[in-house]
């Protein structure tokens, strides 16, 4: 019986430039963000710290200078909301959706059909709005305990030297502290592609 030997995983380091800062409030991060768009640079270069294990033995100026510790992407404060939003009517649009479908039957079947629509809609958004409170409430724990931790950090991609002074003024303008510029030695992975999930290594 013939085997195929797997590829070996191909891991690439490089070097990343980038701004740092540490703020005190949301808003504040917010406002430094929208500032910095304003000359130039895009939501993408924008990192914030990750949700998930995020949290560690680490100090917060060993944070700031990690290359490996676990980032975010920045998702916009209206952006977030609206994600809120969606999440909350969701379940109600579908629930209305699907009672709609019933009332279809017309005829002397409409009339509970129409109380079976109004009921599972009112249904679908409560269950929306619990799920938008959570996760609403996950996100407003998990800000609070980094600015106990010391504050929120931002990190900025910062390849072009030429905006340094720019940037710096601005993370400080809006609160920003500890602001500077640090290289991080980053790794990237291309996993190896098995052709037979049963092929055992």
């Amino acid at each position: 019986m013939s085997s195929i030997e797997p590829t070996d995983d191909v891991t690439t380091e490089y070097s990343e430039r980038e701004a740092v800062a540490v703020f005190s409030s949301e808003a504040a991060l917010h406002a430094a963000v929208d500032s910095l768009l304003q000359i130039g640079l895009e939501e993408k270069d924008m990192s914030v710290l990750g949700a998930h294990g995020a949290f560690s033995l680490k100090s917060l100026s060993e944070l700031e200078e990690a290359g490996d510790v676990p980032r975010g992407a920045y998702v916009p404060a209206d952006e977030r909301a609206e994600g809120l939003a969606a999440l909350a009517g969701s379940p109600a649009l579908v629930a209305g959706l699907c009672a709609a479908l019933v009332a279809g039957t017309g005829g002397a079947a409409l009339i509970p059909a129409i109380a079976v629509t109004a009921g599972s809609t009112a249904a679908g958004g409560v269950v929306g709005l619990l799920l938008a409170r959570v996760f609403g409430r996950k996100h407003a724990a998990f800000i609070e305990r980094q600015i106990g931790d010391g504050g929120l950090l931002l990190w900025v991609h910062a390849p072009d030297t030429a905006k340094d002074t720019q940037i710096a003024e601005i993370l400080a303008a809006e609160g920003g502290k500890d602001v500077h510029f640090h290289t991080v030695q980053r790794q990237w992975t291309l996993h190896a592609l098995n052709p037979d999930p049963l092929l055992r290594i």
